[in-house]
């Protein structure tokens, strides 16, 4: 199957960095495709403007927009990792969501209201942060399933097939941050049941 990641973090050498980079070996070993939207090393400009609607609506989007669409629109799965900060996605990637799964390209409206576009599509939500597992267990997991669930991916018909959260990152012992990356890869594993789902 065809992966189009879309990954953020500012450092290098952090942990999600290194999830990236065993999911990669783990692709490859299973023989999908894939490319890396890595949006820090894009310098990817998150902030949708005025002059994108225009271009969207008008069928011609901007030269960047229409890069990153291309991209999703090859892909099968969505695979998204990135660290969680104050309760959702960093800015550049919800900026990447607001430019790129636009109108006409992700969803689309009618006199009956909105309907989606992008109902081929699976994604996978891999994401970390630096609070204890029972700090979001008290409602920040289901406001952010929700978000992503309906808010996002639902909104334009992609099924999420798999959202993993890894807690307490920074102070995770050496044994507990493989016991994640077992998690990532065996969700990697399973790519080929979503193709039936």
């Amino acid at each position: 199957m065809k992966v189009a990641i879309i990954y953020s973090n500012h450092q290098s050498g952090n942990f999600n960095e290194q999830l990236l980079n065993r999911l990669k070996e783990q692709l490859l070993n299973d023989g999908h495709e894939f490319v890396i939207r890595d949006l820090y090393a894009l310098d990817f400009n998150p902030v949708l403007r005025t002059s994108d609607f225009e271009k969207n609506a008008a069928g011609q989007p901007a030269e960047d927009i229409a890069k990153e669409q291309s991209f999703v629109r090859w892909a099968d799965i969505l695979l998204f990792i990135y660290p969680v900060w104050w309760g959702g996605m960093p800015a550049i990637v919800k900026g990447y969501i607001d430019r790129i799964f636009s109108w006409g390209f992700a969803y689309k409206s009618s006199g009956k209201g909105v309907y989606p576009l992008l109902s081929d599509k699976k994604a996978i939500v891999m994401s970390t942060m630096g609070q204890a597992r029972a700090d979001y267990e008290k409602g920040m997991f289901k406001a952010m399933n929700l978000v992503n669930v309906e808010g996002i991916f639902g909104f334009c018909g992609i099924q999420l097939a798999e959202e993993l959260y890894f807690t307490s990152i920074h102070s995770a012992s050496a044994e507990e941050r493989e016991k994640y990356f077992a998690q990532g890869i065996n969700v990697i594993r399973k790519i080929p049941a979503y193709s039936n789902s």
